[in-house]
């Protein structure tokens, strides 16, 4: 994938700014080895020639009888010269080996001089990289492998809400803002990177829709302030991700046609949800506080769908046996269902009946709703064997 591509693109970057020097060390290492060496076996030619020449003998203490003879090396093979070279470099000196002729000595003292300033620069290159690296991974450059997840386009008022409650629901959350100042807040909702991905991009471009892996996410919720920047986006992952779900916040409610014809799933309108409940609760303020809690993750109950899968208990039963079931297992309460209908436009072709008659029989395929607390909704999955969510 792209996103990948990105992301091994951003570390070969980093790992070049660390292996630069490194590597430039290490060549200058070898060929100070082998200068060394070059310079200790001609001294070593000069010295047995002179020697021989001279007469001299060998003794416990050294050379006899040969004093025109230059030092004798003790670097005599390849292998004694990378050791030499080795240590220098680690500025450890054993003194076991060390050049003895001029030309050795003068490339030994500029080796320890140079590797004296590109220790330092090593050092600090992989310092500078650590710090770019660990300051993309902040900005979410680097990309996730987030599956199955919900990825939020925009830092608004309608994310700050969405985030929690998404999170509260087990769902990973993918988040796009704009404002790298954002990520500090965002992460205030949780700071668990396996839970919450948060990057720093264009939400109507595809690089920042990559780095939040979309195309193997769950759904995309676009909740960015100007309606405009939501159309684009919902356009350029529709062409991306045909089937991707795709929920937009809408600031204008009369644009809900335009934004059904570009291909988004569930078109939300805060005013007019709001609008309902003001007025719910100008008459009705006990129902509207119930709508309002019961829509919460973060509440003590809270309702819940849940898919009647091929082959479950709950396949071929009547709302009134499920209802029966879940009262005697204390369950939660069945308050609705859902079922295909290609007649209806909005929300994908589903049709959510409340209160359902208690003999109608549930299918393979068909939603359940029901209303509990996180212990009751437990009861649904261990003994109807149903799937949450769609």
């Amino acid at each position: 994938m792209i996103q990948k591509g990105e992301s091994a693109r951003i570390r070969q970057i980093v790992l070049l700014k660390i292996a630069t020097p490194v590597i430039v060390v290490f060549f200058l290492y070898l060929a100070t080895s082998l200068t060394v060496y070059g310079f200790e076996t001609a001294q070593e030619r000069e010295f047995n020639r002179i020697f021989e020449e001279s007469g001299g003998t060998r003794t416990v203490d050294g050379v006899k009888g040969c004093d025109e003879c230059p030092r004798e090396p003790n670097i005599q093979r390849l292998d004694d010269a990378l050791w030499w070279s080795t240590v220098t470099l680690g500025t450890i000196g054993y003194g076991d080996h060390y050049p003895v002729s001029l030309g050795g000595r003068l490339t030994a003292g500029a080796f320890i001089m140079t590797t004296m300033v590109f220790i330092a620069i090593v050092l600090s290159g992989i310092q500078s990289a650590v710090m770019d690296y660990n300051r993309l991974r902040w900005l979410g450059m680097t990309g996730t492998n987030m599956k199955n997840h919900v990825i939020v386009c925009g830092w608004s008022s309608i994310s700050k809400v969405a985030i929690p409650e998404l999170l509260a629901a087990g769902r990973k959350v993918a988040v796009i803002c704009e404002d790298q100042n954002d990520i500090s807040l965002i992460k205030e909702i949780c700071d668990d990177d396996n839970r919450l991905f948060i990057t720093v991009g264009d939400p109507t471009g595809l690089p920042a829709l990559q780095r939040a892996n979309h195309r193997e996410a769950h759904t995309l919720i676009i909740a960015t302030p100007e309606d405009t920047t939501n159309l684009i986006s919902s356009l350029n992952v529709r062409s991306n991700s045909p089937d991707l779900r795709i929920i937009v916040y809408v600031q204008r409610p009369e644009l809900r046609t335009t934004f059904s014809a570009s291909g988004v799933t569930y078109v939300a309108s805060p005013f007019e949800i709001g609008g309902r409940l003001v007025a719910s609760a100008a008459f009705e303020p006990e129902v509207a506080q119930l709508v309002d809690t019961m829509t919460s993750g973060l509440s003590d109950c809270d309702i819940q769908q849940f898919t009647v899968t091929k082959g479950s208990s709950a396949e071929g039963m009547t709302v009134s046996e499920i209802r029966k079931k879940m009262i005697d297992n204390d369950g939660a309460l069945l308050i609705a269902t859902a079922e295909k209908n290609p007649e209806k436009i909005d929300g994908e072709g589903w049709e959510v009946k409340g209160n359902p008659s208690t003999k109608k029989k549930m299918v393979a395929g068909e939603i359940i709703i029901f209303m509990g607390t996180p212990e009751e909704n437990t009861v649904i999955s261990e003994r109807l064997g149903v799937q949450q969510g769609r």
